[in-house]
């Protein structure tokens, strides 16, 4: 079949069994849920360290999240 120019699906669209799809739709509400955050953290003004930390451990938790759904995901 061929879908704008192209004779088959990329990898990332193939989709074998029930789990890898909630894993990929695990992976899109996440990477909404960061991009929102980072959305709205534009217009938080950091006016003490505390906040600095916050915002900071923030972050971290979102890498953190990232890299474990990434590890969760690894093809066997």
């Amino acid at each position: 079949m061929n879908v704008f120019g192209l004779q088959e699906r990329p990898k990332w669209m193939k989709i074998s069994s029930l789990d890898e799809l909630k894993t990929k739709v695990g992976h899109v509400i996440v990477m909404i849920l960061l991009v929102k955050m980072f959305e709205r953290s534009k217009m938080v003004t950091i006016a003490t360290g505390m906040e600095l930390l916050s915002y900071s451990v923030c972050i971290l938790l979102s890498s953190a999240s990232l890299y474990i759904l990434h590890y969760l995901h690894k093809p066997e």
